[in-house]
């Protein structure tokens, strides 16, 4: 998922969508949002800079996350054999048809492992999108959550969310749908900004306070992105993967991956494959 604005279609026979993250399933996921409301829930291990709403969060086994329509959001995932993560996306019309309240309420964002009653629903999902996958029975289990989540986790807005206008989401789409677009290319902020008619200190500061994130450092995530899918899909050598991908060379290629995943690419790339 490298989408800045990202639209959710769910399962043709269940009203969501799901995604159960394996390792060397550990792709970064830049800062990104979405109408859906999403739950992350850690089955093993552990999962370190889960960033919601500016603040940083590391899970652990058992813990649940709520990930409130237009929150923005991202993951950056380290090595680690034993993880194991489930993604349930529920689409904002399916929420509306079901909760006509819905955009009055917002989630509690950590709810740990203090939901013995979530928890329970979510490996019995897991269990069964892995096994028989009887619609009948994931649908009960969703309704089941979901009434568990505006039962015991929600409650009336209180504060206006990051993105404040739809002026806002639009710019911020634009902008992030360019880059990924050109990410290949040499592009320095100033470049981004007279593109879209902005000074660079204004453009600079905008993008800032609504990502949480410098445009270049954004940038490099988008490029991370692209080099992570060579890297683990091809045999394409690391300099290739590098120049190919926009680093300006393989050093500041490998100085970024180690930032996010904490070892050189042709180390993760090895220890992925004895997984």
């Amino acid at each position: 998922m490298e989408f800045t604005y990202e639209i959710i279609e769910t399962d043709a026979k269940i009203p969501v969508k799901y995604i159960i993250h394996n390792m060397p399933d550990a792709v970064a996921v830049p800062r990104h949002w979405h109408e859906a409301l999403e739950i992350s829930y850690t089955i093993h291990g552990s999962v370190q800079n889960f960033y919601i709403d500016g603040t940083n969060y590391t899970t652990k086994q058992g813990d649940i996350f709520v990930i409130n329509s237009n929150a923005i959001h991202s993951v950056f995932p380290n090595f680690e054999e034993n993880r194991k993560a489930l993604s349930l996306f529920f689409t904002y019309n399916f929420l509306k048809e079901n909760i006509p309240e819905i955009a009055e309420l917002e989630f509690c964002t950590f709810i740990g492992d203090g939901s013995e009653a979530l928890q329970k629903l979510l490996d019995e999902f897991i269990k069964e999108v892995e096994g028989n996958k009887n619609s009948l029975h994931l649908k009960a289990l969703i309704f089941e959550m979901l009434y568990i989540l505006v039962r015991d986790f929600s409650a009336p807005k209180k504060v206006v969310t990051q993105i404040t206008t739809e002026k806002h989401l639009e710019r911020l789409t634009e902008i992030t749908s360019f880059m990924r677009e050109n990410y290949a290319e040499e592009i320095a902020v100033s470049d981004l900004a007279n593109h879209f008619n902005l000074t660079s200190e204004y453009f600079s500061r905008f993008f800032k306070k609504y990502m949480g994130t410098t445009v270049l450092q954004y940038l490099e995530l988008i490029r991370l992105n692209k080099a992570y899918q060579l890297l683990m899909n091809t045999d394409k050598a690391i300099s290739y993967i590098a120049y190919s991908c926009g680093f300006p060379n393989e050093k500041s290629f490998t100085r970024v991956f180690k930032k996010v995943y904490y070892l050189t690419p042709n180390k993760y790339r090895m220890e992925s494959k004895k997984s």
